[in-house]
């Protein structure tokens, strides 16, 4: 409904609604009237640190690192690492062109059995590794 946002048009900021009932009935329009930044979306592969906070609307990249404690704020570009608050980037983790490979590849939508035979690619290899057992 409000994409974790509240109304701050009223003397009160709680979001009575959620309480169903006839207080939902009372207050509906409100809540139906609170902006909503859309969905949160985390990519394939990504790994969020230990207390990060993803706020409401952000989308994340396949790949992406968000660093522990990090306030991402803003979209997230595949295979980028972010850090800070607001979350900045840190470093890329491949170049352009090689993070346009991987996207292509797409291992994690591989059967498992593919998953299962290369593994240690997936996990210690090389964008060239894993464009090469992608096209087996």
């Amino acid at each position: 409904m409000s994409g974790a946002n509240h109304s701050t048009k009223g003397v009160s900021t709680f979001p009575f609604t959620i309480f169903g009932g006839e207080w939902a009935e009372r207050t509906l329009d409100i809540a139906l009237d609170i902006p909503s930044r859309g969905d949160t979306v985390v990519g394939n592969d990504v790994w969020i640190g230990y207390r990060a906070v993803i706020m409401p609307g952000v989308t994340i990249g396949d790949g992406a690192i968000i660093a522990t404690g990090a306030v991402v704020t803003s979209d997230v570009p595949p295979y980028t690492v972010v850090g800070g608050n607001p979350a900045k980037v840190v470093k890329e983790r491949y170049p352009k062109a090689d993070v346009e490979r991987l996207l292509r590849v797409k291992w994690w939508d591989w059967p498992v059995e593919k998953v299962t035979a290369h593994l240690r690619t997936i996990m210690a290899g090389t964008p060239d590794e894993i464009e090469r057992v992608a096209s087996e």
